[in-house]
Protein backbone atom coordinates (compact mmCIF):
# COMPACT_ATOMS: atom_id res chain seq x y z
CA UNK A 1 0.00 0.00 0.00
CA UNK A 2 1.14 3.76 -0.99
CA UNK A 3 1.26 6.19 1.85
CA UNK A 4 0.99 9.79 0.81
CA UNK A 5 1.91 12.19 3.13
CA UNK A 6 1.23 15.69 3.52
CA UNK A 7 3.09 18.34 4.88
CA UNK A 8 1.87 21.93 5.61
CA UNK A 9 3.16 24.37 3.64
CA UNK A 10 4.20 26.55 6.55
CA UNK A 11 6.44 24.39 7.38
CA UNK A 12 8.31 24.95 3.59
CA UNK A 13 7.80 28.91 4.10
CA UNK A 14 9.68 28.57 7.82
CA UNK A 15 12.69 27.11 6.70
CA UNK A 16 15.38 29.45 6.79
CA UNK A 17 17.57 30.25 3.79
CA UNK A 18 20.65 32.40 3.13
CA UNK A 19 21.44 35.49 0.71
CA UNK A 20 24.26 37.55 -0.13
CA UNK A 21 24.10 41.23 0.86
CA UNK A 22 26.14 43.35 -1.09
CA UNK A 23 27.15 46.48 0.78
CA UNK A 24 27.70 50.24 -0.81
CA UNK A 25 29.14 48.09 -3.58
CA UNK A 26 32.32 46.97 -2.22
CA UNK A 27 31.71 43.62 -0.17
CA UNK A 28 28.93 41.04 0.41
CA UNK A 29 28.43 38.95 3.59
CA UNK A 30 25.76 35.97 3.93
CA UNK A 31 22.53 36.43 5.89
CA UNK A 32 19.55 34.29 6.68
CA UNK A 33 16.39 34.72 6.57
CA UNK A 34 16.54 34.23 10.52
CA UNK A 35 18.33 36.63 11.66
CA UNK A 36 18.78 40.82 10.77
CA UNK A 37 20.57 42.18 7.85
CA UNK A 38 22.23 43.97 11.30
CA UNK A 39 23.13 41.25 12.99
CA UNK A 40 24.78 38.83 10.12
CA UNK A 41 26.91 41.95 9.50
CA UNK A 42 28.51 42.37 12.64
CA UNK A 43 29.05 39.01 12.77
CA UNK A 44 31.00 38.68 9.52
CA UNK A 45 32.87 41.85 10.75
CA UNK A 46 31.20 43.93 9.29
CA UNK A 47 30.76 47.94 11.12
CA UNK A 48 26.77 48.87 10.90
CA UNK A 49 26.30 51.87 12.79
CA UNK A 50 23.37 51.43 15.48
CA UNK A 51 22.43 51.61 18.66
CA UNK A 52 18.31 51.04 19.65
CA UNK A 53 18.17 47.56 17.28
CA UNK A 54 14.74 48.08 17.31
CA UNK A 55 13.88 50.59 14.73
CA UNK A 56 13.22 53.90 16.68
CA UNK A 57 16.87 55.55 16.57
CA UNK A 58 17.08 55.68 12.57
CA UNK A 59 20.70 55.00 12.64
CA UNK A 60 21.12 51.68 10.61
CA UNK A 61 19.12 53.14 7.69
CA UNK A 62 19.54 53.30 3.95
CA UNK A 63 18.20 52.74 0.66
CA UNK A 64 17.51 49.62 -0.93
CA UNK A 65 19.31 49.34 -4.24
CA UNK A 66 18.45 46.12 -5.43
CA UNK A 67 16.27 42.76 -3.68
CA UNK A 68 13.52 42.33 -1.20
CA UNK A 69 13.66 42.48 2.50
CA UNK A 70 10.71 42.16 4.88
CA UNK A 71 10.81 44.68 7.77
CA UNK A 72 9.02 44.51 10.81
CA UNK A 73 5.23 43.26 9.32
CA UNK A 74 6.21 44.38 5.66
CA UNK A 75 7.72 43.62 2.27
CA UNK A 76 9.88 46.32 1.27
CA UNK A 77 11.12 46.21 -3.01
CA UNK A 78 13.75 48.14 -4.19
CA UNK A 79 12.26 51.15 -6.29
CA UNK A 80 8.96 51.31 -4.48
CA UNK A 81 8.53 53.68 -1.20
CA UNK A 82 9.94 53.15 1.38
CA UNK A 83 12.87 51.31 -0.23
CA UNK A 84 15.15 54.82 0.89
CA UNK A 85 14.52 54.44 4.50
CA UNK A 86 15.00 50.97 5.41
CA UNK A 87 15.96 50.37 9.05
CA UNK A 88 18.53 47.20 8.72
CA UNK A 89 18.30 46.50 12.38
CA UNK A 90 15.15 45.04 11.83
CA UNK A 91 14.96 44.01 8.12
CA UNK A 92 15.75 40.61 6.95
CA UNK A 93 16.25 39.62 3.40
CA UNK A 94 14.17 37.39 1.03
CA UNK A 95 16.23 38.07 -1.93
CA UNK A 96 20.37 38.72 -2.61
CA UNK A 97 20.29 42.16 -1.65
CA UNK A 98 22.57 45.50 -2.51
CA UNK A 99 22.50 48.20 0.26
CA UNK A 100 23.42 51.43 0.68
CA UNK A 101 23.98 52.55 3.93
CA UNK A 102 26.42 55.71 5.09
CA UNK A 103 29.38 54.78 7.71
CA UNK A 104 29.52 51.08 7.46
CA UNK A 105 32.93 49.80 7.22
CA UNK A 106 33.85 46.38 5.58
CA UNK A 107 36.14 43.96 7.93
CA UNK A 108 39.19 45.86 8.65
CA UNK A 109 38.11 49.20 7.19
CA UNK A 110 38.18 52.23 8.72
CA UNK A 111 35.01 55.18 8.34
CA UNK A 112 36.27 58.03 6.50
CA UNK A 113 35.51 61.14 7.89
CA UNK A 114 35.82 64.91 6.79
CA UNK A 115 37.08 67.40 9.64
CA UNK A 116 38.41 70.65 10.35
CA UNK A 117 41.84 70.34 11.64
CA UNK A 118 43.76 72.61 13.62
CA UNK A 119 47.28 73.39 12.19
CA UNK A 120 49.71 72.98 16.01
CA UNK A 121 53.04 73.48 14.84
CA UNK A 122 55.45 73.67 11.69
CA UNK A 123 58.48 73.11 12.13
CA UNK A 124 61.25 72.31 9.46
CA UNK A 125 63.26 69.65 9.15
CA UNK A 126 65.80 70.51 7.02
CA UNK A 127 66.38 72.95 3.79
CA UNK A 128 63.29 71.83 2.10
CA UNK A 129 61.23 69.71 4.24
CA UNK A 130 58.80 70.70 7.11
CA UNK A 131 56.76 68.51 9.56
CA UNK A 132 53.24 69.71 10.12
CA UNK A 133 51.24 68.82 12.72
CA UNK A 134 47.56 68.75 13.04
CA UNK A 135 45.11 68.25 15.44
CA UNK A 136 41.79 66.31 15.01
CA UNK A 137 38.45 67.88 16.71
CA UNK A 138 37.55 66.59 20.06
CA UNK A 139 34.31 64.74 20.79
CA UNK A 140 35.10 61.81 17.91
CA UNK A 141 36.95 58.96 17.79
CA UNK A 142 38.78 58.98 14.08
CA UNK A 143 41.68 56.42 13.40
CA UNK A 144 43.74 55.13 10.73
CA UNK A 145 46.51 52.53 10.16
CA UNK A 146 49.95 53.41 10.24
CA UNK A 147 50.82 53.35 5.90
CA UNK A 148 47.37 55.45 5.41
CA UNK A 149 47.32 59.02 3.70
CA UNK A 150 44.64 61.86 4.03
CA UNK A 151 43.71 64.50 1.67
CA UNK A 152 44.33 68.24 2.65
CA UNK A 153 41.08 69.91 1.23
CA UNK A 154 42.08 73.50 -0.23
CA UNK A 155 40.57 75.88 -1.99
CA UNK A 156 38.05 73.00 -4.31
CA UNK A 157 41.40 70.71 -4.40
CA UNK A 158 42.17 67.84 -2.49
CA UNK A 159 46.16 66.56 -2.21
CA UNK A 160 47.22 63.69 -0.63
CA UNK A 161 49.84 63.31 2.04
CA UNK A 162 50.71 60.24 3.83
CA UNK A 163 50.09 60.37 7.64
CA UNK A 164 53.84 60.16 9.63
CA UNK A 165 52.61 58.50 13.00
CA UNK A 166 50.44 55.52 14.23
CA UNK A 167 47.37 56.01 15.65
CA UNK A 168 47.91 57.07 19.07
CA UNK A 169 46.14 60.57 19.76
CA UNK A 170 44.42 63.31 17.93
CA UNK A 171 47.52 64.34 16.36
CA UNK A 172 48.47 63.77 12.23
CA UNK A 173 52.12 64.10 11.16
CA UNK A 174 52.91 65.10 7.78
CA UNK A 175 56.28 65.99 6.24
CA UNK A 176 55.83 68.17 3.35
CA UNK A 177 58.52 69.22 0.93
CA UNK A 178 58.65 72.44 -0.57
CA UNK A 179 61.20 73.10 -2.68
CA UNK A 180 61.91 75.34 -5.70
CA UNK A 181 60.72 72.74 -7.94
CA UNK A 182 56.85 72.31 -6.20
CA UNK A 183 54.71 75.18 -6.20
CA UNK A 184 52.23 73.22 -5.58
CA UNK A 185 53.92 72.43 -2.28
CA UNK A 186 55.19 75.65 -1.58
CA UNK A 187 51.18 77.34 -1.98
CA UNK A 188 49.66 74.25 0.36
CA UNK A 189 52.22 75.66 3.09
CA UNK A 190 51.47 79.35 2.56
CA UNK A 191 47.93 78.36 3.26
CA UNK A 192 48.81 76.35 6.16
CA UNK A 193 50.90 79.03 7.74
CA UNK A 194 48.38 82.03 7.07
CA UNK A 195 45.22 79.44 8.49
CA UNK A 196 44.71 78.33 11.94
CA UNK A 197 42.62 75.13 10.32
CA UNK A 198 42.10 72.80 7.24
CA UNK A 199 39.37 70.86 6.01
CA UNK A 200 41.28 67.07 6.00
CA UNK A 201 39.30 63.70 4.82
CA UNK A 202 40.90 60.42 6.14
CA UNK A 203 42.02 58.16 6.55
CA UNK A 204 42.48 56.89 2.64
CA UNK A 205 44.98 53.90 1.45
CA UNK A 206 44.70 50.21 1.11
CA UNK A 207 48.19 49.42 1.52
CA UNK A 208 49.13 49.32 5.57
CA UNK A 209 50.10 47.59 8.60
CA UNK A 210 47.96 46.88 11.57
CA UNK A 211 48.55 43.72 13.21
CA UNK A 212 51.65 41.91 12.85
CA UNK A 213 52.67 40.14 9.04
CA UNK A 214 53.69 36.73 8.64
CA UNK A 215 56.84 37.56 7.06
CA UNK A 216 59.81 39.96 6.78
CA UNK A 217 59.23 43.10 6.00
CA UNK A 218 61.12 45.52 3.42
CA UNK A 219 61.03 49.41 2.79
CA UNK A 220 62.03 51.03 0.24
CA UNK A 221 61.51 54.72 0.37
CA UNK A 222 63.02 57.69 -1.25
CA UNK A 223 62.38 61.79 -0.13
CA UNK A 224 59.16 61.98 1.95
CA UNK A 225 58.41 58.46 1.00
CA UNK A 226 59.93 57.90 4.49
CA UNK A 227 56.47 59.11 6.24
CA UNK A 228 54.25 56.29 5.52
CA UNK A 229 57.22 53.96 6.22
CA UNK A 230 57.84 56.02 9.70
CA UNK A 231 54.43 55.16 10.38
CA UNK A 232 54.71 51.30 9.99
CA UNK A 233 57.89 51.03 11.53
CA UNK A 234 56.66 52.72 14.53
CA UNK A 235 53.56 50.40 14.52
CA UNK A 236 55.53 47.51 14.21
CA UNK A 237 57.80 48.62 17.41
CA UNK A 238 54.88 49.10 19.30
CA UNK A 239 53.73 45.52 18.17
CA UNK A 240 56.72 43.96 19.45
CA UNK A 241 57.35 42.45 15.94
CA UNK A 242 59.86 39.92 15.70
CA UNK A 243 60.45 39.19 12.45
CA UNK A 244 63.21 40.53 10.50
CA UNK A 245 62.78 44.47 9.19
CA UNK A 246 64.52 46.13 6.68
CA UNK A 247 64.45 49.85 5.43
CA UNK A 248 66.46 51.07 2.60
CA UNK A 249 66.05 54.90 1.70
CA UNK A 250 67.09 56.86 -0.70
CA UNK A 251 68.06 60.52 -1.52
CA UNK A 252 70.05 63.15 -3.39
CA UNK A 253 72.39 64.18 -0.87
CA UNK A 254 73.16 63.75 2.84
CA UNK A 255 71.38 66.67 3.28
CA UNK A 256 67.99 65.26 2.31
CA UNK A 257 67.80 62.61 4.75
CA UNK A 258 65.75 65.17 6.87
CA UNK A 259 65.72 62.77 9.77
CA UNK A 260 69.13 60.76 9.92
CA UNK A 261 69.43 59.94 13.29
CA UNK A 262 65.70 58.20 13.85
CA UNK A 263 66.92 54.87 11.93
CA UNK A 264 69.51 53.85 14.33
CA UNK A 265 67.03 54.66 17.08
CA UNK A 266 64.91 52.02 15.72
CA UNK A 267 67.94 49.09 15.57
CA UNK A 268 67.35 49.19 19.69
CA UNK A 269 63.73 48.94 19.82
CA UNK A 270 63.30 45.81 16.87
CA UNK A 271 64.50 42.48 17.44
CA UNK A 272 66.12 42.67 14.28
CA UNK A 273 66.56 45.68 12.06
CA UNK A 274 68.61 46.98 9.73
CA UNK A 275 68.84 50.10 7.74
CA UNK A 276 70.27 51.33 4.27
CA UNK A 277 70.73 55.06 3.46
CA UNK A 278 71.49 55.73 -0.11
CA UNK A 279 72.59 58.60 -2.28
CA UNK A 280 72.44 59.20 -5.71
CA UNK A 281 73.96 62.23 -6.70
CA UNK A 282 77.19 62.38 -4.50
CA UNK A 283 79.97 59.25 -3.04
CA UNK A 284 79.93 59.49 0.88
CA UNK A 285 81.58 56.74 2.97
CA UNK A 286 78.33 56.22 5.44
CA UNK A 287 76.19 55.69 2.27
CA UNK A 288 75.43 53.10 -0.52
CA UNK A 289 76.32 54.65 -3.82
CA UNK A 290 73.39 55.12 -6.70
CA UNK A 291 69.62 54.42 -6.43
CA UNK A 292 67.97 53.02 -3.51
CA UNK A 293 66.11 50.26 -4.90
CA UNK A 294 69.47 48.70 -6.36
CA UNK A 295 71.05 48.53 -2.76
CA UNK A 296 67.82 46.66 -1.95
CA UNK A 297 68.12 44.35 -4.66
CA UNK A 298 71.56 43.87 -3.93
CA UNK A 299 70.98 42.56 -0.26
CA UNK A 300 68.09 39.90 -1.55
CA UNK A 301 68.85 36.45 -1.12
CA UNK A 302 65.30 35.05 -1.10
CA UNK A 303 63.00 37.88 -3.61
CA UNK A 304 59.91 35.50 -2.76
CA UNK A 305 60.13 35.62 1.08
CA UNK A 306 59.74 39.81 1.94
CA UNK A 307 56.65 41.46 2.44
CA UNK A 308 57.56 45.19 0.42
CA UNK A 309 56.20 48.64 0.94
CA UNK A 310 57.03 51.32 -1.08
CA UNK A 311 57.19 54.72 -0.49
CA UNK A 312 57.61 57.77 -3.10
CA UNK A 313 56.46 59.76 -5.80
CA UNK A 314 54.93 57.56 -8.99
CA UNK A 315 57.52 57.31 -11.33
CA UNK A 316 59.56 56.34 -8.60
CA UNK A 317 57.18 53.69 -7.12
CA UNK A 318 56.43 52.03 -10.51
CA UNK A 319 59.94 51.75 -11.47
CA UNK A 320 61.03 49.85 -8.23
CA UNK A 321 58.10 47.66 -8.49
CA UNK A 322 59.08 47.14 -11.94
CA UNK A 323 62.63 46.29 -10.98
CA UNK A 324 61.20 43.69 -7.71
CA UNK A 325 59.24 42.09 -10.13
CA UNK A 326 62.04 41.41 -12.72
CA UNK A 327 64.19 40.01 -9.85
CA UNK A 328 61.44 37.44 -8.99
CA UNK A 329 59.28 39.20 -6.39
CA UNK A 330 55.99 38.30 -6.68
CA UNK A 331 53.92 41.40 -7.67
CA UNK A 332 51.45 40.96 -5.06
CA UNK A 333 53.98 41.31 -2.11
CA UNK A 334 55.18 44.75 -3.25
CA UNK A 335 52.65 47.52 -1.62
CA UNK A 336 52.91 51.45 -2.20
CA UNK A 337 50.11 53.90 -2.39
CA UNK A 338 50.77 55.59 -5.29
CA UNK A 339 49.18 52.14 -6.64
CA UNK A 340 45.86 53.22 -5.55
CA UNK A 341 45.64 56.98 -6.13
CA UNK A 342 48.31 56.86 -9.48
CA UNK A 343 47.49 53.67 -11.48
CA UNK A 344 49.52 52.91 -13.81
CA UNK A 345 47.60 53.52 -17.66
Amino acid sequence: MDFVIHVPLSIYQNVSRTYTITVNGKASFPCRTDQTIVDAGQQAGFGFPVACRNGVCLRCQGRLLSGDVRQKSHTLHAGEAGSDEVLYCVAVPLSDCEIDVPEVTAPGELPVHNVHCQVDSIDPLNHDVSRVWLRLPAGKRIGWHAGQYLMLNIDGEAYPFSIANHCADRRLELHIRHGDDNSAARDIMAHLQQSPGVDVTLPAGLRFIDGPPQQPVWFICGSTGFAPVKAMIERLIELGFEQPVRLFWGARTPQDLYLPDLPAQWQGALADFHYTTALSDIRHPDHAEGLVHEAAIEALREPALPLFFLGGSPPMAWAVFDALVAEGVPASNIHCDVFDYAPRD
